[in-house]
C-alpha cells in the first residue's frame, strides 16, 4: 500500500498545516500511514487537483453555438469522431478518484486533526469525511454524464459499474455496468451523506472552518445543487421513461437546494465574472489572478486570439429587448440586427460595432477582427465570445492587466434552470406545488436580461413568458430550453443538454458576412460555416472501452 499513495501523502503535506515531523514513509505501516490527517488530506487535495479547472468551451464546438476559429481542428466537422478516438470524456481519471476517496471514506473516521483542540478535531473530521462523499459523487456524476444512457439493441438504461468500496486482488471484478437509476439513487445518497456533514455554505467571514477562505471546498449547499442536477438528469428521456414520479423527484431537489441557498431570489449582475464571494456562485475553483480567457478568447483588436466564435444560430436566438424571439417581435430590425436585443446579447457576444472600452469590434468583411485584418484568422462567423470575459483585463503590451479568476463548478443560474424544467413537466408552467411555479423561475432569470424589467419589478411577468405559460407545457418547454440555451453557453452544457433530450446533434452551422456600405447601410450575408454529423452509435451509452477492457482497468487498480 506504501508505494501506491507514496504521492498523494507528499503532497497533502504540502498543503496543510502540521507541527508534527512524519516518520519516512518506508518505516511506517499502513495503521501508522491514517494515524494523522496529514495523509488523508494529500487523498482529499489530489481529488480537488483533479477536478477540471477550466471551463469546457469547446464542448460548444459539437453543437450549433460555436466554432473554432481554426478549421480543421473540429473531429466533429473533419468526421473523425469515433468509438476509440472520442474527444470526451474521464474513464480512468474518475475510477481512480473514487479509488482513493473509497479509501479515504473506510480509513479517515478516526484521523486526528488536533489532539489539543477538541472542537478543531471534531469539525475538521465532519468536513472532510463530508468532502469526501461529495467528491464521490461528483467523479461518479462525471460518469454517468458521460457513459450513462441506453445501450445500443437493449431497452435498459444503463449507467457505469458501481464501486463504494476499495477492491482487492482476489475480489470479484467480473462487474456489470449498473442500471442509470441505480447510479443515481448511489450518487444522491452520497449528497445525502454530504449535507448531512457539511456546513450549508462558507460565508461566515473569517472563520477558519466556515469563513470564504473555504470557498473551494465542498459544501451541503452544492450537495443539494449537484443532486438536483443529476435527477434532472434521470429524469430525461435519453436516461430514463421520463415519469410523472421522476420529474417531481428532480423539481423537488432543486426546490430544497434552492431553499437551501435562502429561497427563491432575484440573481445578481454578471458584471465581470469576478466576484468570488458572490453566493450566486454556490461552488466554485479556488481564485487565481490572469488574464488567460482573454487572451484566448478577446478579439485581434483587444489583442486576443479569438478562439472561439460563436455561431449565428446561436445569436439568433437571443430575444429582443421585450422578450419576444425575433421572429415574433416588433421593435427587431433586419438592417440593424443587433439592435434592441436583451443585456445577454451584449454581455455574451462580440458583435460588429460592439463598443469595448473605447475600442470598437470590425467584424465586416475587410475590417480589423474579419479574415486577413489584424490577424489572417480572424472570426469565420463574423463574432466573438465575450462570455466569461471581464472589463477590467487589458492585454495591450503596454498596459496589460488582469483580474480575478475561478470556475463555476456549481451555479443558482443552472439551479434555477433545472427546476423550472422539473418543475414544468411535473407540475406545468403556473403549477405551484412546491412554494413557486416554474413562470415564477424563469421569470427571476429573464428580468436579469432585462426584459420588461419595470414591469417584472412591479411584480408582472413579462407579455412573452405569460403568453408561453398559458399555452402549456409543450411551448413554456421550448421557452425553457431556449433560455437555457442562452444562460449556459459556452459553459459545456449545449452537448449534453441536446443528447439528454433527444434532439438531433447533427447541425449546420451558420455564421455572418458584413459587407460595409456607409451610404446605404451595411448587409448581411448568412452563410454556412461548418456542417456536424454524428454516427449513430453516439445516439446510444458511449462505453470507453469493451466490458473485458472495463474489468481490465478495475483489476489494474485492484490491490493495496
Amino acid at each position: 500500500m506504501k508505494h501506491k499513495i507514496f504521492y498523494y501523502l507528499i503532497f497533502g503535506i504540502f498543503l496543510t498545516a502540521c507541527d508534527i515531523d512524519p516518520l519516512p514513509i518506508q518505516d511506517q505501516t499502513t495503521e501508522d500511514l491514517w494515524s494523522h490527517s496529514t495523509y488523508g488530506e494529500g487523498i482529499l487535495a489530489n481529488a480537488y487537483a483533479n477536478l477540471n479547472g477550466s471551463y469546457p468551451v469547446n464542448m460548444d464546438y459539437y453543437t450549433d453555438n460555436a466554432v473554432p476559429n481554426q478549421p480543421g481542428t473540429n473531429a466533429l466537422a473533419l468526421g473523425t469522431w469515433g468509438v476509440e478516438n472520442s474527444p470526451i470524456g474521464n474513464w480512468e481519471t474518475n475510477y481512480n478518484m473514487i479509488k482513493y476517496l473509497n479509501l479515504y471514506i473506510e480509513n479517515g473516521e478516526d484521523l486526528i486533526y488536533s489532539v489539543s483542540d477538541k472542537e478543531r478535531d471534531s469539525i475538521l473530521k465532519s468536513n472532510r469525511m463530508g468532502e469526501a462523499y461529495f467528491l464521490r459523487a461528483w467523479y461518479q456524476a462525471d460518469l454517468l454524464k458521460t457513459y450513462g444512457g441506453q445501450a445500443e439493441g437493449e431497452n435498459e438504461f444503463l449507467g457505469f459499474p458501481i464501486v463504494t468500496t476499495v477492491l482487492k486482488q482476489g475480489d470479484d471484478l467480473d462487474l456489470p455496468r449498473d442500471t442509470y437509476e441505480a447510479c443515481a439513487l448511489q450518487i444522491a445518497a452520497d449528497c445525502d451523506v454530504a449535507i448531512s456533514l457539511l456546513p450549508m455554505t462558507y460565508s461566515n467571514g473569517t472563520d477558519p472552518y466556515t469563513g470564504l477562505n473555504n470557498r473551494g471546498r465542498a459544501s451541503a449547499l452544492a450537495a443539494h445543487a449537484l443532486k438536483a442536477r443529476v435527477f434532472l438528469n434521470a429524469a430525461s428521456p435519453a436516461y430514463s421513461n421520463s415519469t410523472q414520479a421522476q420529474w417531481e423527484r428532480a423539481a423537488t431537489a432543486a426546490f430544497e437546494a434552492i431553499e437551501a441557498a435562502g429561497g427563491l431570489a432575484d440573481l445578481e449582475p454578471f458584471n465581470n465574472f469576478n466576484d468570488a464571494n458572490s453566493f450566486d456562485n454556490i461552488w466554485i475553483q479556488p481564485t487565481f489572478n490572469g488574464n488567460g480567457l482573454e487572451s484566448l478568447y478577446y478579439p485581434p483588436t483587444l489583442y486576443g486570439s479569438g478562439t472561439c466564435n460563436p455561431s449565428q444560430n446561436l445569436v439568433d436566438i437571443f430575444p429582443t429587448a421585450d422578450g419576444y424571439p425575433l421572429e415574433a417581435s416588433s421593435i427587431y430590425d433586419e438592417a440593424n440586427p443587433y439592435n434592441n436585443r436583451d443585456e445577454r446579447f451584449y454581455r455574451f457576444i462580440f458583435y460588429n460595432g460592439d463598443n469595448y472600452n473605447g475600442s470598437i469590434i470590425k467584424s465586416y468583411v475587410g475590417g480589423d477582427d474579419a479574415p486577413g485584418g489584424l490577424t489572417q484568422q480572424g472570426t469565420r462567423t463574423g463574432y466573438y465570445m465575450k462570455k466569461l470575459l471581464s472589463r477590467n483585463v487589458r492585454l495591450n503590451p503596454n498596459d496589460a492587466t488582469s483580474d480575478i479568476k475561478f470556475y463555476v463548478y456549481l451555479g443558482k443560474t443552472e439551479l434555477y434552470l433545472n427546476f423550472a424544467e422539473a418543475a414544468n413537466e411535473a407540475y406545468g408552467p403556473t403549477g405551484s406545488d412546491l412554494g413557486y411555479s416554474a413562470s415564477d423561475v424563469m421569470a427571476r432569470i429573464r428580468l436579469r436580461a432585462g426584459i420588461d424589467s419595470d414591469l417584472a419589478t412591479a411584480g408582472i411577468q413579462d407579455q412573452y413568458l405569460l403568453d408561453q405559460a398559458n399555452a402549456g407545457t409543450d411551448a413554456f418547454r421550448e421557452l425553457i430550453k431556449n433560455d437555457r440555451r442562452i444562460e449556459l453557453c459556452f459553459e459545456g452544457f449545449r452537448f449534453w443538454d441536446i443528447r439528454r433530450w433527444e434532439e438531433s446533434l447533427n447541425h449546420v452551422v451558420e455564421g455572418v458576412r458584413i459587407n460595409r456600405d456607409l451610404v446605404n447601410g451595411d448587409t448581411y450575408d448568412y452563410v454556412t460555416v461548418e456542417s456536424h454529423t454524428y454516427q449513430d452509435y453516439m445516439k446510444y451509452a458511449p462505453l470507453p472501452f469493451s466490458q473485458t477492457l472495463i474489468m481490465t482497468n478495475l483489476k489494474q487498480n485492484a490491490g493495496w
